[in-house]
Order: structure tokens, then sequence, then C-alpha cells
């Protein structure tokens, strides 16, 4: 029986988080080599899919934003939302997968290539799942621009901040003010054929390992 003990269970999901932020890094290396979008794009795949510290923001959010969420402007609040839901799927696929990964025989410090996460990724299946999950992400990245780049959110980011230290949920806000100032020195020009070129290959990615998924033209 293949050891599933709580650390290698960490250390298992931890490597499955590595190995697809390694992909993003071959898919979109030419963002994560721009000065003016590599904070953006250290956000997106880096921030959001690192695993140390999201248990925690996870259960924060899901025992203290009903409380708040009504104190929050609605735009920061819709992000809010998609964020907690892309966390907690993120969370579930990527521990189902780390038994998955330890159930084959992985051992620690054994490197993941892409073709082995590939068939991970394949035998999971969870196609619905991980549909949504993008759908979530392209989300989100459309929110946080939009966030950014309307001018009267320039002048209630430093309230809001001081308010949700009061209350209490600042580790929340934190996500969103990082998100905030990674896409500001964004140009929409550069944003837009950032997010055409994730969808499309995202897209492409998921729907070439499960064609179901592809909508019918």
């Amino acid at each position: 029986m293949p050891d599933q003990t709580k650390e290698m269970i960490y250390l298992a999901r931890k490597e499955i988080v590595r190995v697809q932020v390694e992909r993003f890094h071959i898919y979109y290396s030419e963002y994560f080599g721009k000065p003016e979008t590599t904070p953006m794009v250290q956000y997106f795949f880096e921030k959001i899919y690192n695993l140390d510290g999201r248990e925690e923001w996870v259960s924060l959010a899901i025992h203290t934003f009903d409380k708040v969420k009504n104190m929050i402007k609605d735009h920061t609040r819709e992000n809010l939302e998609h964020l907690i839901e892309l966390n907690n799927l993120t969370d579930k696929l990527d521990e189902k997968m780390s038994h998955l990964l330890l159930d084959r025989g992985w051992k620690e410090e054994e490197k993941l290539s892409q073709e082995k996460y590939l068939e991970l990724f394949l035998e999971l299946d969870h196609r619905d799942e991980r549909k949504k999950q993008l759908d979530y992400v392209l989300m989100n990245m459309k929110l946080f621009y939009d966030l950014a780049h309307r001018p009267i959110n320039a002048v209630i980011m430093k309230p809001a901040k001081f308010m949700s230290k009061i209350l209490g949920v600042y580790l929340l806000f934190a996500s969103i003010e990082e998100g905030y100032y990674a896409v500001l020195p964004v140009s929409r020009e550069l944003f837009e054929a950032f997010y055409s070129e994730v969808e499309k290959k995202e897209k492409d990615f998921l729907y070439t390992q499960f064609p179901s998924l592809k909508p019918q033209t």
C-alpha cells in the first residue's frame, strides 16, 4: 500500500502544483519575460496556484466571507467570490491528483515530467470540473483587469485595506490587492492579446484531452 501520510500527500500536491506551473511557463514564456507583464503572469499562474498558505486562505474565506461581503464594493466582492471558488476547486482537484500520484508509487524528490502529469490528468478525468476551473481562471483575469482600471478604485483601495484589517480579513483583501497592482501597469491592448492567447491555448489543451467538452459547431 503506497504511503499516504499527511506529509506525503502534501509533498505530492506540491509536486502537482510545480509541474502545472512549469507548463504555464512553457506556454506563456513571452509574458514571463516582459517586465510589464511579469507580475501579472506570476500572479495568475504562480500565486493563485501556490500551495503554501492556500488551505489557510480557503478556510478563512469560507468562514468569514459571508460576514463581510455586504460591506465591500460589488466589483471587489465579485472578484473575491470567484477567487474563493477557483481556490476551492483547484484545492480539491490537486488533492485528488496527489492521491492518484501516490497510488502510482511516486516517491519524494521524484520530479514529474509533463508527459507523466498528462497521464495522471487524463486518468483522474473530472473533465467537467476542469472546464469549470478554466472558466473561473478566465473570469478572474477579466475581473481583475477591470477592477484595476476603474479610476475610482485607486481612491478606495487604501480605506478598503484599512477596513479589512479592522474586520480581520486582510488575508483575503491582500489577494485582491496583489492582483490589482499586478495588472495595473498592463495596457488594455497587451492584456487583450494575453487573454486571447490564454483562452485559446487552455481551451485547446482541455479539448485535446477531453474532446467531448468541445462545443459542437
